[in-house]
């Protein structure tokens, strides 16, 4: 029988990969920073977000790219699942994962060789004024969002979203029966990649859960510091009260004891047997 991997042990997992990220950018100089949730918990609880498991980083365009081309390339301590090494995986962030691990989730597909991980967020080039990027992004929102539905294995509640979205949700998965989601992530990430991140003065990781609130100036993602986390020192940006009051709002302050609660559905396990 498979070991179980408790939480605190997936925790410890996921740091480990973040470590080795480290290590690789900061050895190539690939920009990137902690993001979402764990740049949150880095700053509010300098480790995870109490309820939470999981870690989030990102990095601008150009780097994101040099980044995967890299852990293509060279020998990495870690697995990556990435649309660039396997056109069946169709997420909007890479994953890097521990080989030695296997997850098990019913309601989201995915590789049965996708472990314990941590998702690499792309931050995309948008437009030269907020109205402009805010058009391009919503862009492609009806096929994200089709995109999403189509990597579930069946329709399952929102964790996330209000109950009244659950009938668009539910619209969105019957859809997406019948979509090729490999055409359909292509169409999405051309549309980003043609934006020349360097020369825009707005961007977003149009992957990220916060949609619109993702867009902010690409001044915000321009500088960073070293924050600590889980005991060790990480990247994020040096903008990050403005980042984080944009997807969160009064960030600082704890929420409702009901939403303190983890989004994920995987039990995860080694893959070798006791």
């Amino acid at each position: 029988m498979n070991r179980l991997i408790d939480s605190e042990k997936l925790k410890e997992i996921e740091t480990d990969l973040l470590k080795s990220v480290d290590e690789i950018c900061r050895k190539e100089n690939f920009r990137y920073s902690l993001g979402g949730g764990t740049l949150l918990g880095a700053v509010r609880h300098k480790g995870f977000i109490p309820w939470d498991d999981d870690i989030d980083i990102m990095m601008p365009r150009p780097d994101y790219d040099a980044f995967i081309s890299y852990c293509l390339s060279n020998a990495v301590p870690f697995g990556i699942k990435s649309f660039e090494n396997d056109k069946n995986y169709v997420d909007l962030s890479a994953k890097i994962y521990n080989t030695e691990t296997i997850l098990k989730d019913d309601n989201i597909a995915g590789g049965s060789d996708i472990g314990v991980n941590i998702d690499v967020f792309p931050v995309d080039g948008l437009g030269n004024t907020y109205e402009e990027a805010k058009k391009i992004f919503d862009s492609t929102s009806f096929k994200r969002n089709l995109l999403v539905a189509a990597q579930w294995r069946k329709f399952f509640k929102s964790k996330t979203h209000s109950w009244y979205y659950e009938p668009f949700r539910f619209l969105f998965f019957l859809m997406s029966r019948f979509v090729n989601k490999s055409k359909l992530f292509d169409s999405i990430q051309k549309k980003y990649k043609n934006v020349d991140f360097d020369n825009v003065n707005f961007a977003a990781a149009v992957g990220g859960s916060y949609r619109e609130k993702e867009i902010l100036p690409k001044s915000v993602f321009a500088n960073y510091v070293s924050l600590p986390f889980e005991g060790s020192e990480f990247k994020a940006i040096a903008d990050y009260d403005k980042y984080l009051s944009s997807l969160y709002g009064e960030y600082m302050k704890l929420p409702p004891e009901e939403k303190r609660v983890s989004h994920h559905t995987f039990i995860a396990y080694y893959k070798t047997e006791d």
